[in-house]
């Protein structure tokens, strides 16, 4: 079983990734989920507080220059921008790649 499971929407799957998939995600106690969001370009952080908890609680929301950092990775953090922008994302690997 996954700790972390990461959606990007698109027009056709946004109602499952927010319905039915992440409802599934908590159900089977995967502690961490994100939805990215390329039209609004941010992320929603979902996560489970107790390992016993079956749902969600609300989601933190990151924008573009805001910093993301994962509970269930140890270390991982990651620029907003990195995501949407190319640049930013070689960066970025780049980066993670010197860890």
């Amino acid at each position: 079983m996954p700790d972390f499971v990461v959606e990007v929407l698109s027009k056709k799957t946004q109602k499952t990734d927010r319905t039915t998939k992440k409802a599934d995600y908590a159900a089977h106690g995967i502690p961490e989920y994100w939805i990215i969001d390329p039209e609004k370009e941010r992320i929603e952080q979902y996560l489970l507080l107790n390992p016993t908890d079956k749902t969600y609680a609300e989601p933190s929301i990151y924008h573009l220059d805001e910093y993301l950092t994962s509970k269930v990775i140890s270390g991982f953090t990651i620029r907003v921008k990195a995501v949407f922008d190319e640049e930013e994302n070689v960066a970025a690997l780049q980066g993670l790649m010197k860890t």
